[in-house]
């Protein structure tokens, strides 16, 4: 293995499991909230329309945990890649997986979340 591949391993570790390190943290963040967990960026959710804020964000901790698992699971990948060449592709395969079909589970995952706590304010 010489200098360049090394690199590209460090790069490639740095930034599967910076992210994985992120949305992990975002997990623990949001099961840590005393108010409910927002999904959009720059949006709120009115705790009067949650029926258990503790559960609600619970399950979008969970939630955040989970994805991160893939970014985790591509580093790793990428580290046995040194010896096994198909790991490389497969760290590849899981990247891309995880930033396409993944960020559509998250929405999926959040809207289940969201409906399931929801509480309708009409009455």
């Amino acid at each position: 293995m010489d200098k360049s591949d090394i690199a590209g391993l460090v790069i490639l570790i740095v930034c599967c499991w910076g992210s994985g390190a992120v949305f992990y943290g975002i997990g623990r963040w949001a099961a840590g909230r005393t108010t409910p967990m927002h999904f959009w960026a720059g949006s709120e959710v009115d705790p009067k329309t949650v029926s258990d804020i503790a559960a609600y964000n619970r399950e979008n901790g969970r939630m955040w945990k989970q994805y991160s698992l893939s970014f985790w699971l591509a580093g790793i990948l990428g580290i046995v890649g040194m010896w096994y060449s198909w790991c490389n592709i497969a760290a590849l395969i899981v990247l891309c997986l995880a930033c396409t079909v993944g960020i559509w589970w998250l929405v999926k995952s959040y809207r289940r979340i969201r409906n399931r706590y929801l509480v309708s304010l009409d009455s």
